[in-house]
């Protein structure tokens, strides 16, 4: 019995384990004030969701410098059966194919490594890491497809080179290029590992896996070339992410990378990399194909974003797929015994149990209450609205978001309120903060509020509304903060998220000891983006007194 239960533990565990993470994903899902708002003019008023099309209502992708032509193109499957589909199908589509995904990366990881700790303990760890969470728990995340395809892609390219079946070749390569079209950093991890297989079986006769790895890269320079055609040379002004270089800010987004998002790949899948190059340039180790191709090329999409000079949580989330092969078969196969491993490997271990997965509990509840406390709050403000202010405008403020940075949020909160009923003549938009960097607006719509119109401060007035809201990024809202506001606002609303994980981690002690020792000016500059350290997804509505 004893014997039997250790053979099917960990089995039945990690079953439990998918199970409930799928029910979470299924409880009570809302649209957000996040990216959500191109639902509401799309498939929520029973258009088709198609980013690149003349007809999307809200901005040009390509001007952007975006070619992501598959992009959330999965949405619209529900709008086939409904012409307001319920956000629920959105999210069940999410956790169908998070079962699925589960069930493939287990598969990849058995074929390098027959250790049932491994096997089921490693996907369920990324499970709860910070860009899987904000992947799976937020829509519109193409990075959460970018993984599931390449998860795809692998399993068939392995199952081709071991039984040559055209199915797994046809599959592969289709996979492949969804991978390709829903991101456009995809193209460098799968023609980085085409081109350095095809160059690791060059003195082979293996003419079929060099055609695959000739399809593989054709299929990633074809992508370059519409990307190049499509969206570089159509390009306008504002660039997605062209933000201009800031060596602090570079620095900035490596730690981050390093201590408190992804440390394995940084601190762990980098330096093997450069140590199997090493290993194979000076000391004419022969080449592994298939692991040591996957180092190279996971670590050429790693870099791809330090070059680009882009932090997020999420960002790395893809290169998972193709780096723990490897990572797994060269530290529970090979076992080198370098110091240097050891002492990395306990770096890494650390920073995962104290960053890496507080932060992903931490975003895992902030998503799924977000869209909760947002929609509550809208239907506050737009049932006292219509009963307190029957023939002027309501002024909203919100508290700690500028005309720069923030004029996205204004932006969502108004497309949210027009789209649940308010009229632009029943509300206006304003900031109380002073602004020098004012961000462009990039939209088709028109929108006809002050925030938008003017770049001068307003000052709160009696009556007007004062939003302290979980986008808030200068003040840090504690309950000490929402008390003294009490002095000259009425608390009309507020949220509850009792089961909220705070955004507790080193990383947060670390903004806060460094916001101790910067000016202001300092922190604009890019080294504190974000003062609301705890990022509760909480809302307040005050009214001035």
């Amino acid at each position: 019995m004893n014997c039997y239960f250790k053979k099917y533990f960990p089995i039945i565990f990690f079953a439990i384990f998918i199970g409930v993470y799928a029910l979470v994903l299924l409880i009570n899902p809302q649209l957000g004030p996040t990216d959500d708002f191109i639902f509401l003019k799309t498939l929520q008023s029973g258009k088709p969701l198609l980013y690149y099309s003349h007809d999307f209502p809200y901005y040009d992708a390509a001007k952007m410098g975006r070619f992501t032509p598959l992009a959330a193109m999965e949405y619209n499957i529900f709008g086939l059966f409904s012409k307001s589909p319920d956000p629920f199908w959105y999210f069940f589509f999410h956790a169908i194919q998070f079962i699925i995904f589960a069930v493939l990366i287990v598969k990849l990881i058995r074929k390098f490594t027959s250790n049932k700790l491994l096997i089921y303990g490693v996907p369920i760890l990324l499970f709860l890491t910070p860009g899987f969470t904000i992947s799976w728990f937020r829509m519109q995340m193409n990075e959460r497809n970018v993984i599931f395809f390449l998860a795809a892609f692998f399993l068939c390219y392995l199952a081709y080179l071991d039984k040559r079946k055209i199915i797994y070749f046809i599959s592969a390569i289709l996979f492949a290029n969804f991978a390709i079209y829903y991101k456009e950093t995809a193209f460098i991890a799968i023609g980085a590992f085409a081109f350095f297989h095809f160059l690791f079986l060059l003195k082979t006769t293996d003419l079929k896996s060099k055609f695959f790895d000739g399809l593989l890269l054709l299929s990633s320079s074809t992508y370059l070339i519409f990307y190049y055609f499509y969206a570089y040379i159509n390009r306008g002004p504002n660039i997605y992410g062209n933000a201009a270089f800031n060596w602090m800010v570079f620095i900035k987004n490596i730690l981050n990378y390093a201590f408190f998002s992804d440390p394995l790949l940084i601190l762990m899948l980098l330096p093997l990399t450069f140590w199997r190059l090493f290993r194979i340039i000076f000391k004419h180790e022969k080449p592994e194909p298939i692991i040591d191709s996957l180092l190279i090329s996971t670590s050429f999409f790693v870099t791809a974003f330090f070059v680009l000079n882009m932090y997020g949580p999420y960002y790395l989330l893809p290169a998972y797929i193709l780096a723990l092969p490897p990572l797994i078969y060269f530290f529970s196969q090979r076992q080198p015994k370098i110091i240097f491993w050891k002492i990395f490997g306990g770096i890494t271990a650390l920073f995962f149990i104290v960053n890496v997965l507080p932060s992903g509990l931490h975003y895992l509840t902030y998503y799924k209450y977000l869209p909760v406390n947002f929609n509550k709050t809208l239907d506050l403000l737009i049932q006292d609205i219509n009963s307190k202010y029957p023939s002027k405008k309501a002024d909203i403020f919100m508290d700690g978001i500028d005309r720069g940075t923030g004029r996205g949020t204004y932006f969502v909160l108004a497309e949210f309120l027009r789209f649940k009923g308010l009229l632009d003549k029943q509300f206006d938009l304003k900031s109380n903060v002073e602004t020098e960097n004012i961000s462009p607006l990039i939209s088709k719509i028109p929108a006809f509020f002050t925030i938008f119109e003017s770049n001068a401060p307003d000052e709160i007035k009696k009556d007007d509304y004062f939003i302290v809201s979980p986008q808030n990024t200068k003040i840090n809202p504690s309950q000490n903060y929402i008390q003294s506001l009490k002095k000259d606002y009425e608390l009309v609303f507020q949220t509850d998220s009792n089961f909220a994980f705070p955004n507790i981690n080193l990383k947060t002690l670390v903004k806060y000891l460094i916001s101790k020792k910067l000016s202001q000016q300092q922190k604009s500059g890019g080294v504190i983006v974000n003062e609301n350290l705890m990022n509760w997804p909480d809302y307040y509505v005050f009214v001035k007194k």
